[in-house]
C-alpha cells in the first residue's frame, strides 16, 4: 500500500478528541511497520472523549491513533511522542470504516497534539474516583486497622483501601468508635504504594468525606502519627480475644475478616468453620444459628451438597479426569468441606475435589432457605 492509498482510508474532515492513551510505542518494543518509505506508527486508547459532541466513545474498546512519518534522528523516533496512561487533545481524522462498523474498535489519524496532560474527570480515574467525595478538606485523626497493601492499578494509578477503627473531628476532641474505609489513591510510580501506615496506628489526616456516605474517606494526604494516648482504649478492646463456647466447638473472632473460625467434627472429620458478623460486629448468632441448623440434619445435608454438585457437574469432572465417572463415585471422591455461613444465612461449602479437578475446590452455594443455586471450581 502506498502513503496515498493508506491516507484515502481516512475522511477529510476533521475532529478532536481527548483520549487516554493505553498502550504505545516504548523502546525495546522494536519498530513499526512501514507504508511506502514511511513508518506506520501507532498508539492505543480505551477511552475517550469527542470534544464536539460532548460524549465519551470507544470506551472498553482498542481504539487506534495512528499517523505516517519518517524515523526522526532527534527527538521522538516516531514523531508524536505518546506516553501511556496520560491524556492528550489531539486532532484527528476518522477512519472512514468507523461509521460503518459502529460498536467496533476505531482508528483516527493523528493530524496534530493540541494540548498533553489534560485534566478531564470522565477520562482520569483519580479525578472520576475523587468527584464522589465532597470537595471540601477536612481533618481528621483516626485509628486504622491494617496497613496499606499493595493497591489496584488503576490507569497509571495505585488505589488502596484501609479499614478505620476509630474517628476523631478535631484535634483535642475525643474519639468514636467508627468502622469506615480511607480511601488512597496515588500516580504509579515505582514498585508500590508511597503512601504507608502501620497496623493500628493513629494519625492525622486531612481527607474529603464521601457525599452518599461521610464514613468513607478520600485521603488527601497524612500530616503526621499521632503519639498521643486517645486511641489506645480501641486498640486495646481491637486485641482482646473474642471467643464463643459451643456444643458444636470453640469459634474465635478474626477481626481483620469479620468471621469466627473454628471447627466441627464433620461426619467423623475435622471441618473449618466460618461464622460471618456483621462490619465491626462481634454478634454471631445469626450466622451460629445456622450452623446449628446444617448439623442438626447432617447427613443428609451433606448428601444433598454432594449430590447437587454431582448432577451440575459430572460431565465436566469426566472431561478433566479423562475417565468416566458415575454420580457415585463423584459424590464419594468429594471429601469434606470448609463451610462458610454469611450473616444472611447463605452458605458456602468448599470440598476437596479428590483429584477430580486436578487439586481444585469444589464450591456448592445453598440459599438461606435451603435450596441450592450454583456450583463451581475454585482455587
Amino acid at each position: 500500500m502506498s502513503p496515498d492509498e493508506f491516507m484515502r482510508q481516512y475522511s477529510d474532515e476533521t475532529c478532536e478528541l481527548i483520549v487516554r492513551v493505553g498502550w504505545c510505542w516504548a523502546k525495546g518494543r522494536g519498530s513499526f511497520p512501514q507504508v511506502g518509505n514511511l513508518y506506520h506508527a501507532k498508539a492505543r486508547f480505551d477511552r475517550a472523549l469527542d470534544v464536539q459532541s460532548n460524549q465519551i466513545i470507544g470506551q472498553g474498546m482498542f481504539n487506534w491513533l495512528e499517523w505516517l512519518t519518517p524515523k526522526h534522528l532527534l527527538g521522538h523516533p516516531y514523531g508524536f511522542a505518546f506516553k501511556e496512561d496520560h491524556l492528550y487533545r489531539v486532532l484527528v481524522r476518522p477512519a472512514l470504516a468507523n461509521a460503518a462498523d459502529a460498536g467496533k474498535s476505531s482508528s483516527y489519524y493523528v493530524e496534530k497534539i493540541l494540548e498533553a496532560d489534560v485534566k478531564e474527570p470522565r477520562l482520569d480515574p483519580y479525578l472520576e474516583f475523587a468527584s464522589d467525595f465532597c470537595p471540601e478538606e477536612v481533618e481528621r485523626d483516626i485509628l486504622v486497622e491494617n496497613g496499606v497493601s499493595a493497591g489496584a492499578n488503576v490507569h497509571g494509578y495505585f488505589r488502596s483501601v484501609v479499614r478505620y477503627l476509630a474517628i476523631a473531628d478535631g484535634k483535642d476532641d475525643q474519639p468514636r468508635t467508627c468502622v469506615g474505609r480511607l480511601w488512597i489513591m496515588e500516580e504509579a510510580r515505582g514498585g508500590g504504594m508511597k503512601t504507608q501506615l502501620s497496623e493500628l496506628g493513629a494519625y492525622r489526616v486531612v481527607v474529603r468525606e464521601r457525599k452518599e456516605d461521610p464514613t468513607s474517606l478520600f485521603l488527601v494526604k497524612v500530616m503526621k502519627k499521632l503519639k498521643d494516648d486517645r486511641f489506645e482504649p480501641f486498640r486495646q478492646e481491637y486485641l482482646k480475644p473474642v471467643v464463643i463456647e459451643n456444643s458444636l466447638g470453640t469459634f474465635t473472632l478474626d477481626r481483620r475478616y469479620d468471621w469466627y473460625e473454628g471447627e466441627i467434627d464433620y461426619l467423623g472429620k475435622a471441618c473449618s468453620v466460618m461464622l460471618n458478623v456483621e462490619e465491626g460486629s462481634t454478634d454471631a448468632s445469626a450466622a451460629l444459628a445456622k450452623l446449628e441448623e446444617l448439623c442438626a440434619d447432617l447427613p443428609a445435608v451433606d448428601h444433598a451438597a454432594r449430590a447437587y454438585a454431582a448432577d451440575e457437574m459430572l460431565e465436566n469432572a469426566s472431561d478433566w479426569c479423562e475417565e468416566e465417572l458415575t454420580r457415585e463415585e463423584f459424590m464419594e471422591r468429594m471429601d469434606s468441606p470448609c463451610i462458610n455461613i454469611a450473616t444472611d444465612g447463605s452458605v458456602g461449602f468448599m470440598f476437596d475435589d479428590g483429584g477430580m479437578f486436578a487439586g481444585h475446590v469444589i464450591t456448592v452455594d445453598m440459599a438461606a432457605d435451603g435450596t441450592f443455586e450454583g456450583t463451581d471450581i475454585a482455587g
